[in-house]
C-alpha cells in the first residue's frame, strides 16, 4: 500500500506543475508526426529525450532499420523515413517490480479545412487543449513525463524499476516500435505490469479488438468507352464483390464478445466488424477501368483468431472469383494487430481501479475497447496490461478540433503516480 505522506507530496507538485504538463502537450502537438509517412520523428525523439534527461537518467534512442521495415510491413501502408523509438529506466532504492509504461508519438491526418484552429498548432481555451494528437495521445503522453517527474522531483522511495517507452507507428499498426522493442529484447516477459494511456478517462480498458486489413485488387480489360462491351469493368464487377463482402460484414456483426464494451457506444459485449473502408479504381471518364481496389477492415473480438478471420474472408474472395472468370481476383493481407486481454480480477487492474476511483471520485469500470493497440503484442508475451488515458468520447480523436480536457491531464499524471506508489 502506498504512504498517505508520500501520495500527499506528489499530488502537490503535480498541482503546482499543472502549467508544465500543459506546456509540454502543446510542445507536442506543435510537431506535426503525422503516419503515413511518419513525420519528425526525429524531432519529437529529441524533445522527449531532453524530458527524460531531467529525471537524471539517460535514455535511449532505438531506429528500426529500413530493412525490416521493407520486410515487415506493406508497402500500400506507406511509411518513410527514420523511425526512432524513445525509451529510458528509472530504478528505485531496491529490488522489486519493472513497470512498463507505454505511449506512442504518431498521429493520424488532420485536414485543416474544417478546423477552428491549424491543428498543428496547439490552442488552450476553456480548460481545453485543442490540435491534433491532443487526446490521442501527446497529452496522455505528457501525463507519463510528469507522473515520473513527480517521483524523482518529490524524492518518494520506491523499489523496483519504472520504463517509459515512446513509440511510432501505432495508428498504422503492422510493425510498430513496440513490435521492434520486443524484438530488441527492451521489451520482455519479465516485465511485471504495463501500464498504457491509449485510451480514455471514462473507463479502465483491460482488452481490445484485433485488427486485421485486407487489400483486394479486381483486375478486368480497359478498353475505349465507345466500345465499352469489349473491356472488364473492373469497378462493376468489384461492386458486386462489395456486396458480398457486406454479407459477411452482416453475419460478422451479429457475434458477441464475453468482455463486457464501454457503454457508451451502445453495445454492452465486445463486438466484431467488416467494413470496406476504401475503394479505388478508375482512370478517366471515357476509359472502361481495368483495376478496382477494395480495403476491407476486420476488427475481432479476443474469442477469435486471426487465422479464421482471414480464411473467412479469404472464402468470400475466392467464391467470386470462381464465379466471374472473366475477371482476376487478387488477396493480400497489409496490417494487424491481436486482440489485447488481461484478466478482469488480476490484481494490476484491481488496483489501477481503486487508484482511479480515490482520484476521480467514481468508478472506471474494466471493460474491453472497441479499438485497437500494439501492446496487444505485450499481453502476447504474458504480460497483465490496462489501458487508461487522457480522452472523452467528446474529445473527438481523429476528428475535427481535437481536444484534450487539462482537468484530465492532471487527473491521469495522479493516477499514474499514485499506481506506481502502490505496485512498488
Amino acid at each position: 500500500m502506498a504512504n498517505p505522506s508520500a501520495v500527499r507530496q506528489v499530488d502537490r507538485w503535480i498541482e503546482a506543475h499543472k502549467k508544465d504538463l500543459v506546456d509540454l502537450t502543446c510542445r507536442l502537438v506543435n510537431i506535426d508526426t503525422t503516419v503515413p509517412p511518419g513525420l519528425n520523428y526525429p524531432k519529437i525523439s529529441q524533445l522527449l529525450t531532453a524530458e527524460l534527461k531531467d529525471l537524471g537518467v539517460r535514455p535511449s534512442v532505438s531506429y528500426i532499420p529500413e530493412t525490416m521495415i521493407r520486410h515487415r510491413v506493406s508497402p500500400e501502408v506507406g511509411l518513410k523515413g527514420p523511425r526512432p523509438n524513445t525509451y529510458a529506466t528509472i530504478r528505485g532504492e531496491r529490488e522489486g517490480p519493472e513497470i512498463l509504461l507505454n505511449g506512442h508519438v504518431d498521429v493520424v491526418p488532420a485536414d485543416p479545412s474544417g478546423w477552428t484552429h491549424d491543428p498543428f498548432k496547439s490552442v488552450v481555451k476553456n480548460g481545453k487543449i485543442y490540435g491534433r494528437g491532443s487526446a490521442d495521445m501527446k497529452g496522455s503522453d505528457a501525463c507519463q513525463i510528469y507522473s515520473l517527474k513527480s517521483l524523482v522531483e518529490t524524492g518518494v522511495k520506491f523499489n523496483g524499476s519504472l520504463t517509459p517507452t515512446f513509440t511510432t507507428d501505432e495508428e498504422v499498426g503492422g510493425y510498430s516500435g513496440v513490435n521492434y522493442l520486443i524484438d530488441k529484447h527492451v521489451i520482455t516477459k519479465d516485465v511485471d505490469y504495463c501500464l498504457s494511456t491509449d485510451s480514455g478517462i471514462e473507463a479502465l480498458h483491460i482488452a481490445s479488438l484485433g485488427d486485421a486489413e485486407y487489400l483486394i485488387t479486381v483486375k478486368g480489360r480497359a478498353a475505349h468507352s465507345g466500345r465499352g462491351w469489349t473491356g472488364v469493368n473492373a469497378i462493376e464487377y468489384g461492386a458486386s464483390l462489395i456486396e458480398e463482402l457486406k454479407k459477411l460484414g452482416v453475419q460478422v456483426g451479429r457475434r458477441r464478445s464475453k468482455i463486457d464494451a464501454e457503454p457508451i457506444y451502445g453495445t454492452k459485449k465486445m463486438r466484431p466488424g467488416l467494413y470496406v473502408n476504401t475503394a479505388k479504381g478508375g482512370l478517366k471518364g471515357n476509359i472502361i477501368p481495368d483495376t478496382f481496389e477494395i480495403l476491407v477492415d476486420r476488427r475481432f473480438i479476443p474469442e477469435e483468431k486471426d487465422m479464421q478471420v482471414q480464411r473467412e474472408v479469404e472464402r468470400v474472395v475466392r467464391d467470386f472469383a470462381a464465379k466471374h472468370r472473366e475477371v482476376k481476383v487478387a488477396f493480400k493481407p497489409v496490417l494487424g494487430y491481436d486482440p489485447m486481454l488481461t484478466r478482469p480480477d488480476h490484481p494490476l487492474v484491481r488496483t489501477v481501479r481503486k487508484v482511479a476511483r480515490k482520484v476521480l471520485g467514481r468508478d472506471v469500470p474494466p471493460c474491453g475497447s472497441q479499438g485497437s493497440t500494439d501492446v496487444s503484442a505485450v499481453t502476447a508475451l504474458g504480460v497483465p496490461v490496462v489501458v487508461l488515458g487522457t480522452t472523452r468520447l467528446d474529445s473527438n480523436i481523429h476528428g475535427i478540433d481535437e481536444h484534450v480536457r487539462i482537468a484530465d491531464l492532471v487527473s491521469i499524471t495522479k493516477i499514474l503516480a499514485h499506481t506506481y506508489l502502490e505496485l512498488l
